[in-house]
């Protein structure tokens, strides 16, 4: 029994200890694991400012809460969105359910593409509707913030109820732009005017309908802007420093709208860490008063972290014959390098491949980076087209990841030009020629995409993507240099 005794005790030892030791992480670890944990926190912190709270004249997204930001016309080499997709207009915008319920009424499109889905602070899509989704028809949808009381009204059906777990959310919408012409952007902003987001309040008020946004004064959101972080850097990562990054992240622990997520116990664990820097609910977070090791220790976390974001990005992605797909299957509750992923590269991408899917290539079929001093060719077999239910898109930026402007204002090749004939295939085969100057052969300038004159890299979209187009397992074909 002595024996037994004296066994058991050590086992409680060694348990002990290493319960210390997994407790308490060194503070480089804790910040490291920090900047993955709050990375789309802190975007989402800085793109809410950015759409409900600058006013600044020159600011086009600007649109106060509750009300979506429209792209009205074909999106151009001066709209300002990085790896925007000229194949849809968007509109965005950040709902507030403070004051209760809010209502998005979306008309009935039976004519294209067409969806509305939301997100939460975390990253997840939790309501994604629309054409491919539930159908054409108008509908009316109802989000209900915590602890709600009141009555929700009859005339919503269940399946359109969505109970939503904060007091904010950013809402996207996208409607297909098939050809760019003036007469189908008119239609699209026909569109546009006829979906509203409405406090449920004034929805009732209004005689249950949704409020046009034209008829609607804009409510300048309140939300506290953290002391000395300057205007420009909210929501630029390459800009941030550690400073910048965890006073944001300290204040959206502290940010009533944006609760934790329930029974989480890596994100407990999390928090519980984060103590050791002064982090967390109730806390008051001040660089100044920190000792040069813990000063240190963030700094050296930070930048840990971003350079292995940076770095996963491009070597953990799922490849398609060159092309890489980020792995966005869902989980960003626990999945911290995968949201952290798509906060980085392509904010407010969704986090399942449900609605529409995407992938990078930043260098050609030998590996070199792209050059506008080369010619380069892509060629697809018109029988394995990528696999979608919607369409395809392939737009080209610059390596900062913008439209550059070029004399026939075509920044994209997409499904929609094969389809109207605009593209022209042959023998079988749809080649695109991706070069600076226009192609001498009439035939190859049919099918020219204008690269621009220096580096470039590509974003491919797929909207409503079948599984080899999630999976890796669609060869989408090489950008070859021409020799």
């Amino acid at each position: 029994m002595k024996l037994q005794t004296k066994f058991t005790t050590a086992l409680l030892a060694v348990f002990c200890i290493n319960s210390v030791a997994q407790a308490a992480p060194k503070m480089e670890e804790v910040a490291e694991r920090a900047y993955l944990y709050g990375l789309q926190q802190a975007i989402f912190y800085g793109q809410r400012w950015t759409y409900t709270q600058n006013d600044d004249k020159d600011n086009i997204v600007y649109a106060g809460l509750n009300q979506f930001s429209w792209v009205r016309k074909q999106i151009t080499p001066d709209y300002p969105v990085v790896t925007p997709n000229a194949t849809t207009l968007y509109g965005a915008g950040f709902l507030d359910l403070r004051e209760g319920p809010v209502v998005i009424e979306v008309p009935e499109i039976t004519d294209r593409y067409f969806s509305v889905q939301i997100m939460d602070p975390y990253g997840i899509f939790r309501m994604i509707v629309g054409s491919p989704f539930n159908g054409t028809r108008a509908r009316k949808y109802i989000l209900v913030p915590p602890n709600f009381d009141g009555h929700i009204p009859v005339d919503f059906p269940t399946t359109d109820i969505v109970q939503w777990p904060f007091y904010t959310a950013y809402g996207v919408a996208r409607m297909a732009n098939k050809t760019g012409s003036d007469a189908e952007i008119k239609i699209i902003n026909g569109y546009q005017d006829l979906t509203t987001i409405t406090p449920l309040a004034d929805w009732l008020a209004h005689g249950k309908k949704g409020i046009p946004q034209a008829d609607r004064k804009i409510v300048k959101g309140d939300y506290l802007i953290p002391d000395g972080l300057p205007e420009y850097q909210f929501g630029q990562v390459d800009k941030q420093t550690a400073e910048q990054y965890f006073t944001l992240l300290s204040i959206i622990l502290n940010d009533s709208t944006m609760p934790t997520l329930e029974d989480s116990l890596m994100e407990t664990e999390m928090l519980e860490q984060l103590k050791v820097f002064n982090i967390g609910k109730g806390l008051t977070f001040d660089w100044d008063t920190l000792t040069t090791e813990q000063q240190a220790a963030l700094e050296a976390g930070f930048k840990a972290g971003f350079e292995s974001v940076r770095k996963t990005l491009k070597t953990n992605m799922i490849n398609m014959n060159g092309w890489g797909v980020v792995r966005n299957d869902g989980g960003f509750e626990t999945r911290w390098m995968d949201r952290a992923i798509i906060a980085d590269a392509a904010w407010a991408a969704p986090d399942k491949n449900i609605s529409h899917g995407g992938a990078f290539l930043f260098t050609d079929s030998e590996g070199q980076p792209f050059s506008g001093k080369n010619k380069y060719t892509i060629t697809f077999d018109m029988e394995d087209l990528p696999p979608v239910t919607q369409f395809w898109s392939i737009p080209i930026y610059d390596s900062n990841g913008y439209f550059v402007a070029n004399e026939i204002s075509r920044y994209t090749v997409n499904s929609f030009m094969l389809e109207s004939g605009e593209l022209t295939p042959k023998d079988g085969k749809l080649v695109i020629y991706i070069q600076t100057e226009k192609p001498t052969d009439p035939e190859q300038a049919k099918n020219w995409l204008p690269a621009p004159p220096e580096g470039f890299r590509f974003t491919s979209r797929y909207y409503g993507p079948y599984a080899p187009l999630t999976d890796g397992t669609y060869k989408m074909p090489k950008v070859v240099k021409v020799q």
